[in-house]
């Protein structure tokens, strides 16, 4: 699994990358060494941190709140729980974007890694069906801030002569799949699907083994 990074010249929460970072690096000084349940910060504190007025700190507590950063201690209270997923923000590195060139040479790598893993993996009972790209890729955006791709797999054709050592549960042979694509760059985000129809929309098919 590839480690938690933020994309300079993108916004998160109407913040870039590196003013997030910072910002929330303070939110966290404050409630370093309290306990979980008391790890909390209030609206005013937030906007402070983040340098935002009241409104624009209003849109991205709600924002923050929607994505997990954040929960409510209490329905109807300005004060917020700091949560795991906050810290992650607080603690991630900040990267370039990948270039789109460079995106579309990672995609053709990608699809001979799946040719060559599904002739050559005989230890994993499942192959790679197909792989589809899609999410920021299909923008027309020049830099990307992540290169999602969807796989989907299906079980292997049992050998002749069956290999000793071979996955025995999805997780198992999931994880040497994942493993191969998101090594390449810390852009690659895998995700698995049933079928390609269940890939988000818009998608493009970068590999496709007929079996």
């Amino acid at each position: 699994m590839n480690a938690f990074q933020l994309v300079t010249r993108h916004l998160y929460f109407g913040v870039d990358a590196l003013r997030l970072q910072i910002a929330a690096g303070r939110v966290l000084m404050r409630v370093h060494g309290r306990p979980p349940d008391r790890a909390t910060v209030g609206l005013e504190t937030l906007a402070q941190d983040f340098r935002l007025d009241t409104r624009e700190s209003r849109t991205m507590v709600e924002q923050m709140l929607r994505a997990g950063l954040l929960e409510r201690t209490q329905p109807d209270a300005a004060e917020y729980g700091i949560t795991d997923k906050f810290r992650q923000y607080a603690q991630a590195r900040v990267v370039e974007p990948l270039p789109r060139t460079r995106a579309q040479l990672m995609l053709t790598h990608m699809a001979d890694l799946a040719a060559h893993f599904n002739r050559t993996a005989s230890r994993n009972k499942y192959e790679i069906e197909a792989l589809a790209v899609y999410g920021r890729y299909m923008s027309r955006e020049p830099e990307l801030p992540e290169l999602s791709v969807g796989v989907t797999g299906r079980r292997r054709a049992p050998l002749a002569r069956p290999v000793v050592g071979r996955a025995t549960v999805a997780t198992g042979g999931h994880r040497q799949i994942r493993d191969l694509f998101e090594d390449l760059s810390s852009f690659v985000q895998i995700r698995f699907f049933h079928r390609l129809q269940n890939v988000p929309r818009p998608f493009t098919v970068i590999f496709k083994d007929e079996g």
